[in-house]
């Protein structure tokens, strides 16, 4: 079935390229408010179009990610989002007239090759089996405890970077899609009585979270970030929590865990590359400054 599930998880790579798009659009229609994204603002988006289109296309990509996971391993199906990454550019360069520059090329194909890496290797080395009970909860405890901390993080912070929201929402949705893949398998091979409640609550509550991480990133900055970080930070997790929590890559030789921790290093770093050198990024920062130079002579005055 792992065919199946990559096809379906280029589809899911799809629906969340444009679901991104569609979504920052509806954000960057409603968020006035001079404190970033806050309730009032989500509230106003359930009743925009836009955003609720890219709802769909998310909603659409989800199921069919959902599907793949429950179809392969996780560590075969969360890379293949990287595809999404291309997609986004694509469509940015199309509909919002981005400058594709030298540098943008090169750190969004370095991304890519890096986690397509991840999916060859991954691919001839992963293998899942039925988890139930409390050795399916620590997967479940790990989500708790990094929705608390990007939680604080955030509630702390007035207006968070959106390399910091993206790093939560990247780290929670692998979260999500690793207890997906865990519930999906428990519900199809051992019924309904074997899912665990544990987890569908840390699935419902980081998933929650999530979403709200990524909201406030597309109104911090360009759809392509939220892709990047979504496309990278996710897979990599997951991948990391399904080979060291649920044991899919028990037995992999030193080598084989070399090149994966390698793809992963420099598909971070890709990332990081893009954070910096975004066209739309370094905008809003020219802007961050003009402002502060602005308020600053201001107070002086008075």
């Amino acid at each position: 079935m792992t065919p199946l599930a990559i096809v379906l998880a280029v589809l899911a790579a799809v629906g969340l390229a444009f679901g991104a798009m569609y979504q920052h659009r509806g954000v960057a229609d409603e968020d006035d408010h001079p404190a970033g994204f806050r309730l009032g603002t989500f509230l106003r988006l359930l009743r925009n179009r836009t955003w609720l289109l890219g709802l769909l296309c998310l909603g659409l990509g989800t199921v069919a990610n959902v599907v793949a996971l429950s179809l392969a391993p996780v560590m075969v199906v969360q890379p293949i989002g990287a595809v999404s990454l291309l997609i986004s550019i694509l469509l940015a360069a199309s509909y919002r007239g981005l400058r594709i520059t030298r540098r943008i090329s090169l750190a969004v194909a370095v991304c890519a090759l890096s986690v397509a890496a991840f999916v060859a290797v991954s691919a001839r080395i992963a293998s899942t089996r039925l988890h139930v009970g409390e050795e399916s909860h620590p997967v479940a405890w790990i989500a708790f405890a990094l929705s608390a901390v990007f939680l604080v993080v955030v509630l702390a912070w007035r207006r968070p970077p959106q390399l910091l929201l993206v790093l939560g929402a990247g780290l929670l949705f692998a979260c999500v899609a690793t207890t997906t893949h865990l519930v999906s398998n428990q519900l199809f091979q051992a019924g309904p009585g074997a899912v665990s409640l544990l987890n569908l609550v840390a699935l419902v509550v980081a998933a929650a979270i999530g979403t709200w991480f990524v909201q406030a990133a597309y109104s911090a900055g360009p759809p392509e970030m939220v892709i990047a970080g979504l496309t990278v930070v996710d897979p990599i997790f997951a991948v990391v929590l399904g080979s060291v929590v649920l044991g899919e890559a028990a037995g992999a030789p030193p080598p084989v865990v070399l090149l994966m921790s390698a793809s992963g290093v420099v598909a971070c770093a890709a990332v990081v590359v893009l954070s910096r050198y975004h066209p739309d990024v370094n905008e809003r920062e020219r802007a961050r400054r003009a402002s502060r130079a602005v308020f600053a002579a201001t107070g002086s005055r008075v």
